[in-house]
């Protein structure tokens, strides 16, 4: 992977990984902003815990652990998936927000929704992004190494029948 995707990648989770941490810190804002849909899904969902505040902090824990992954370069993929589903719950919530709140802070919110979108779709590109080829030489050099060892496979059973075909004529 080259450097420009790395430390792209890396700043992609920043976001991510500040707002679990502060989230971790101070969960009682994000979860009075996300009680509705919580208990709205408590609701529905009977093992879903109706406790905001825990679910809040379970979310900022994701958010960390996530970046964490998608900062290493071990598990980008697991990682960026991770954030993505950490993220949906803040969508949700502002969405409501945005329906039913005053119009002065809709416009804040619109933008912030629209921000947190972006993040959402750019973690969805780096998911889902295919993975990169082999550089021609690394390729010609496993092509080769596979061609060496099946002609040496081929040449030692080569060898093994006219071994055995000059055994059985020396025993006649």
């Amino acid at each position: 992977m080259g450097l420009l995707r790395t430390q792209a990648r890396r700043l992609l989770a920043i976001p991510f990984l500040l707002e679990g941490v502060q989230t971790l810190r101070d969960p009682a804002p994000r979860a009075k902003e996300l009680s509705p849909v919580i208990h709205e899904l408590s609701r529905k969902y009977s093992w879903l815990p109706d406790n905001p505040e825990l679910l809040v902090r379970l979310q900022g824990a994701t958010g960390v652990a996530g970046s964490a992954l998608l900062m290493s370069r071990k598990a980008g993929r697991l990682g960026c998936a991770v954030l993505a589903v950490q993220s949906l719950p803040t969508l949700v919530g502002e969405r409501r927000s945005l329906t039913s709140g005053d119009l002065n802070g809709r416009d804040s919110a619109r933008t912030t929704m629209a921000k947190d979108l972006s993040l959402l779709s750019a973690l969805v590109l780096v998911a889902t992004e295919p993975k990169r080829r082999p550089p021609r030489a690394v390729w010609e050099a496993r092509h080769t190494a596979d061609l060496v060892r099946r002609r040496s496979l081929e040449a030692r059973q080569t060898a093994r029948q006219r071994v055995r075909k000059a055994a059985g004529r020396m025993k006649r």
